[in-house]
C-alpha cells in the first residue's frame, strides 16, 4: 500500500482486505430513431461502469459507477494502489484521504464515480463478510419496503414515442414523474396531458433538469401548480446555489434537485440555508452510500425529505433500496409517516436494470420489497456483464 496506515500494528490480519478491482462497462443502445430524454437533450444509448471487487477472504462485492463506458477507467490507475490491500472497514478514511489529497481535481468527475463504485462494492462486500444487509451497516432497517414512483415521461426522437404513448407505464404506480422544461406553454400542455390521462388520484412530479433561470422557473410553476404538482425537479442549473435560495421563498411547488451534485459537501450548501425541500442524491456519482448516508442525516437535520435518483443499473437501484430502508422517518415516528421517502424507478426499457441481476427489483403495488439478502442483496449475472460489454 502507498498509504500510512497508523492501525496496521493493531488490528487483526484477519479482517478481510481488498485483493482485486475490475471494471465491467456497460451499455445499452437505443439508437438515434429511439432516444428520449430531457429539456437539455435527448440519448441514443445509456451506460455505466460496474465495479467488481474481490477480497483476500474471497468475498466478491460490486457497485455502480456512474456515466458512459470508460468514463471512470481512467483513474483506477490513480488509486488502485491506495485501495488494493486495504481494510473494509477503512473505506470512509481512505475515501476522505484520496479526495483531500486529490483537491485541485475537484470532485464533480469521474474519480468520485470510481470511488462511488468502490464505495458501493466495499458494502456490498462487508455485508457479505458478516452476514448482514447493507442497510444493517448504515443505521440499520427503519422501514420494511420503500415506494418508488414511476418516473418517465421523457421528450422523444419519435413523436409516436412521446408523452402520451409513456403515460399508461404509471398505471401500476401511486406517484410519477414526467419531463418539463421547453417553455412554460409546452409545461402546461405536457402536466394537462399527465392529469387528464391518469386522474386525480395520480400523484405527478416534473422535472426540468436545470434548463431554466428563476424568472421562468416561477412562470411555469404558477402555470402548473393548479393541477396539483408533488414537487419540482431540477428548477435550475446545479451550479446556481444562489438561485435556489432566492427561489425557496417564492415557490408555489416544492423543490428537489441532487442529481448532479457530487458529494455531502454540494448539498449541505443547499440543505443548510433550506434551499430545497427534496435532496436527491444518486449513489452513483455522489460518493456511494458512505456519502449517501451523510447526506440523508443532512435530510434529517434539515427537517428535508430524501429521495434517490435512480437511471442507471439495477446495482444503483439495490443501492438506492438499501439507503431508503436505513432511512428514519423522523420527525414522524414509522407508524405515522405521512410520506416514505421515494426511490426513482424508471419506466422506460431498461436492460441495464432488468436483465443485469440473476434476481431483479420488481415493483409490486408501487413498493419494493428490501431485500433479506447480505450487502446489497443482489447480484449481477455474470453473462449479462459480458452481453452489454461495449464492442
Amino acid at each position: 500500500m502507498t498509504h500510512t496506515d497508523p492501525l496496521a500494528d493493531t488490528l487483526p490480519d484477519t479482517m478481510a482486505r481488498i485483493a482485486r478491482i475490475a471494471l465491467h462497462p456497460v451499455v445499452h443502445v437505443m439508437g438515434d430513431a429511439n432516444a428520449y430524454g430531457m429539456a437539455r437533450g435527448l440519448v441514443a444509448a445509456r451506460g455505466a461502469t460496474i465495479v467488481e471487487i474481490e477480497t483476500n477472504t474471497g468475498v466478491t462485492g460490486f457497485g455502480e459507477a456512474w456515466g458512459p463506458p470508460g468514463f471512470c477507467a481512467a483513474y483506477l490507475d490513480f488509486v488502485a494502489a491506495d485501495w488494493r490491500g486495504a481494510r473494509l472497514t477503512d473505506h470512509g478514511a481512505l475515501f476522505h484521504r484520496i479526495i483531500a489529497r486529490n483537491y485541485h481535481f475537484g470532485v464533480q468527475n469521474g474519480l468520485m464515480a470510481l470511488l462511488s463504485g468502490l464505495d458501493m462494492a466495499v458494502h456490498d462486500a462487508l455485508g457479505k463478510e458478516h452476514g448482514l444487509p447493507a442497510h444493517a451497516l448504515i443505521g440499520g432497517r427503519a422501514r420494511d419496503a420503500v415506494p418508488v414512483y414511476g418516473s418517465g415521461g421523457y421528450f422523444t426522437a419519435d413523436p409516436a414515442q412521446g408523452l402520451a404513448a409513456q403515460l399508461p407505464r404509471f398505471r401500476d404506480f401511486t406517484c410519477c414523474k414526467i419531463k418539463i422544461g421547453r417553455g412554460i406553454a409546452d409545461d402546461v400542455a405536457r402536466v394537462r396531458l399527465a392529469r387528464e390521462t391518469l386522474g386525480d388520484a395520480m400523484r405527478i412530479a416534473v422535472d426540468a433538469n436545470g434548463n431554466y433561470g428563476v424568472d421562468q422557473v416561477l412562470a411555469s410553476m404558477r402555470a402548473i401548480a393548479p393541477f396539483g404538482i408533488e414537487w419540482y425537479e431540477e428548477p435550475l442549473s446545479p451550479a446556481d446555489e444562489e438561485g435556489y435560495r432566492a427561489l425557496m421563498s417564492r415557490r408555489d411547488i416544492p423543490v428537489a434537485t441532487g442529481e448532479a451534485l457530487y458529494t455531502a459537501f454540494a448539498f449541505d450548501r443547499l440543505l443548510a440555508p433550506r434551499a430545497i425541500d427534496i435532496a436527491q442524491p444518486d449513489l452513483a456519482l455522489c460518493g456511494g452510500l458512505s456519502q449517501g448516508r451523510l447526506i440523508g442525516q443532512l435530510c434529517t437535520l434539515r427537517h428535508a425529505r430524501l429521495s434517490p435518483h435512480c437511471w442507471g443499473t439495477g446495482l444503483g437501484l439495490a443501492a438506492a433500496v438499501q439507503l431508503v430502508a436505513a432511512q428514519p422517518a423522523y420527525p414522524a415516528v414509522a407508524e405515522s409517516e405521512a410520506d416514505p421517502p421515494w426511490v426513482e424507478y424508471d419506466v422506460a426499457d431498461n436492460p441495464l436494470r432488468d436483465e443485469l441481476l440473476l434476481q431483479p427489483l420488481l415493483p409490486t403495488s408501487g413498493m419494493i420489497a428490501v431485500p433479506a439478502g447480505p450487502g446489497l442483496g443482489v447480484e449481477p449475472d455474470r453473462a449479462a456483464l459480458e452481453r452489454f460489454r461495449p464492442r
